[in-house]
């Protein structure tokens, strides 16, 4: 018998990727760059802590995938309720001239409780409550192996 496990949940939330896009009146605003528009993965995400390392590690692999000047000086990284659409965690990233790197500044920023809350009263269910559950089992098929025949060598 094979047993698998799935979730008893859908994603839980999506990752987002910010750029400071310059204003026409001056100054800089959050925004999004081509081609990571929208949400850059959906990921199942049952706590505060889960979500922090999730950011964190998007936040340090981002360099990797986009070019310096795709994320130019700074960027930040955004996790977001699937269900809820609230921010549940965010961190910021900046250029250093001396390290030749991004590096996190600021404080990581969580509103996993606030978004807990908001999640509540738009499902009726604790988040907390979600797992892994398992799926019936699957009966496994009857192969019958084959017998492999020797090809004679070329002469």
């Amino acid at each position: 018998m094979v047993l698998i496990a799935h979730f008893s949940a859908a994603p839980t939330i999506d990752i987002y990727l910010r750029v400071c896009v310059p204003l026409a009146v001056g100054g800089w605003s959050w925004g999004h760059v081509e081609p990571y528009a929208g949400a850059l993965a959906r990921e199942y995400i049952y706590d505060a802590r889960e979500c922090e390392a999730a950011v964190h590690t998007y936040g340090r692999n981002m360099p990797r995938v986009a070019s310096h000047g795709a994320l130019g000086e700074r960027f930040s990284i955004c996790a977001r309720g699937v269900v809820t659409g609230l921010w549940v965690g965010m961190r910021e990233w900046a250029w250093s001239l001396s390290r030749r790197e991004y590096r996190p500044v600021g404080e990581y920023m969580c509103g996993w409780r606030s978004a807990e809350r908001a999640y509540w009263d738009k499902t009726g269910e604790l988040f907390s409550r979600k797992r892994f559950e398992e799926c019936p089992r699957i009966p496994t098929l009857d192969v019958v192996p084959t017998q492999l025949t020797p090809v004679p060598a070329a002469a």
